[in-house]
């Protein structure tokens, strides 16, 4: 059996004595201020997604009263549709909550992120386990990203 350093055909290196550095990637379209489809949501009601020194951040702020709830910042790392693009489509960023953890996995469709949240409760047999999906639009004033 031979060893792999790429998971399908299209991820092998171009050269073999290639070793240069992948350019970056333009994380540009997930960037800027991200508004919940659902104006009645029980989930996350707004997403800011950042970009600081060619990294990107997320902030999530869930439905709470009187204010929004900030669960905090987090690092989130940008995915492109394959190796040969350079435009981000997708993230994926993990938050501990103490009491939970949340993985966030987001893709660009049509306009929108649509966000997928798994959540965990560290010690709490009372409550299960759950995924949500939610849909987000950019408001007008962030950045336009592509």
């Amino acid at each position: 059996m031979t060893s792999r350093r790429y998971f399908r055909i299209g991820d092998q290196p171009k050269g073999r004595g290639d070793q240069s550095p992948p350019e970056g990637l333009d994380i540009a379209p997930l960037v800027g201020t991200w508004v919940n489809t659902k104006k009645d949501t029980g989930g996350f009601v707004r997403l800011a997604i950042a970009e600081r020194e060619g990294r990107l951040f997320l902030r999530a702020f869930a439905a709470d009263t009187p204010e929004l709830c900030d669960w905090g910042e987090v690092e989130a790392f940008a995915y492109a549709n394959n190796v040969a693009s350079h435009k981000a489509v997708a993230l994926s960023a993990f938050l501990d909550a103490g009491f939970a953890e949340v993985a966030f996995q987001g893709n660009l469709n049509l306009g929108l992120l649509v966000l997928v949240t798994f959540n965990r409760f560290k010690h709490d047999g009372e409550r299960a386990n759950y995924i949500n999906r939610e849909f987000f639009y950019r408001l007008k004033s962030s950045p336009a990203g592509a």
